[in-house]
């Protein structure tokens, strides 16, 4: 089992950085798609990143929740798109937690070769409260325990990979 974390602020590349590790480490990697589109933004997102994954012969699972009952092999890699979703929908629609997210992502990484996660990071809760918060608590601690256990963690910095680990 290895662990990639991949984190940046939005539209700072992170995911198609991501992505292009999948595919050299692969031929036919695994990408486990977490948003569940409300918004049109959300829709363009979604639109950009099939996009971007078109020729990298991915096979594509759309999970919102329950990411660990993915059909993923010892063999395989696997890139988590996102970390943030996967959190957003457990807080906002399954009462889950942090904690729930975390445990999702290991036992997902102890089922396949290497796990590629990728999550947002640079937020803060200091001017939120109540479920918004919690969220962006969660988004952190995650990006805090995650680090501690992955092999290697890097931060993208104006659409450049800088390792962190």
């Amino acid at each position: 089992m290895e662990i990639k974390l991949i984190l940046g602020e939005n539209s700072s590349g992170k995911s198609l950085y991501a992505e292009n590790i999948a595919a050299k480490l692969s031929p036919a990697p695994v990408y486990i798609a977490t948003m569940v589109p409300y918004t049109e933004e959300n829709h363009r997102r979604i639109e950009k990143h099939i996009k971007q994954r078109e020729d990298k012969n991915f096979t594509v699972f759309e999970i919102p929740f329950d990411i660990s009952a993915a059909s993923v092999t010892a063999d395989d890699i696997v890139l988590l798109e996102d970390v943030s979703n996967l959190l957003a929908n457990g807080i906002f629609t399954e009462n889950k937690n942090a904690d729930d997210a975390l445990n999702e992502i290991i036992y997902l990484a102890e089922k396949c070769k290497t796990l590629i996660a990728v999550n947002i990071s640079g937020l803060s809760a200091e001017n939120y409260d109540g479920e918004t918060a919690q969220y962006i608590g969660g988004i952190n601690f995650l990006n805090t325990k995650l680090a501690e256990i992955a092999d290697e963690v890097v931060k993208m910095e104006n659409s450049v990979p800088v390792k962190i680990k």
